[in-house]
């Protein structure tokens, strides 16, 4: 069964066709501000503020983009949800990414009246500026493997971005580059602690 919208129809035509039509497609949903506010309040409900509830949209509408362009997509439900689900999908995604990094850094867990407090969010920028520079000690391509898994980039789209044979290459070189990282936060526990 089939619930796209004629207008619906129209924005994936556009966007696959691309150029200015595909621009003129994604500015269209990007000023939907009812969708943003849905998205908002969402992010704002589970532990999230404004700004980062916005970032969400911009990020969903991003991966909308991509999965209308490669096909994932392909219009069996209607657009608006699609794009909401992407939302929810990344900012639960983010907050299991920061329960674990607060988990590992052992900061106490704050009641839902004030999730992320400036401490939280100081950890979790520490947090992400220490990976940066591990990061940035392994080689370009473990590089880009690692930030296109962590950005839930699937196998497939990995082996798609980087130019490996298949999904099951791309696993086995993201492996490897795990293991590589680890090695480099084994080294530097032995010089100084996090």
């Amino acid at each position: 069964m089939n619930s796209i919208t004629d207008i619906d129809q129209q924005l994936l035509e556009s966007i696959r066709q691309g150029g200015t039509a595909r621009q003129a497609a994604l500015r269209k949903i990007y000023d939907d501000r009812e969708l943003q506010r849905m998205v908002i309040a969402y992010v704002r409900n589970h532990r999230g503020d404004a700004t980062e509830g916005q970032d969400m949209f911009h990020e969903g509408i991003i991966v909308l983009d991509r999965n209308i362009r490669e096909g994932k997509f392909r219009g069996e439900a209607p657009l608006k949800g699609y794009l909401y689900s992407i939302c929810r999908f990344l900012w639960m995604n983010q907050m299991r990414k920061l329960s674990r990094a607060t988990t590992v850094a052992e900061v106490p867990v704050q009641d839902d009246t004030d999730p992320l407090t400036p401490e939280i969010q100081l950890v979790a920028q520490e947090q992400k500026d220490l990976l940066n520079r591990l990061l940035s000690e392994l080689g370009d391509r473990c590089r880009q493997i690692l930030e296109l898994w962590k950005l839930s980039y699937s196998m497939e789209e990995i082996a798609d971005s980087l130019g490996f044979s298949s999904a099951d290459m791309a696993r086995k070189a993201k492996y490897r580059c795990h293991l590589s990282l680890l090695e480099i936060v084994q080294k530097r526990k032995m010089t100084f602690d996090f």
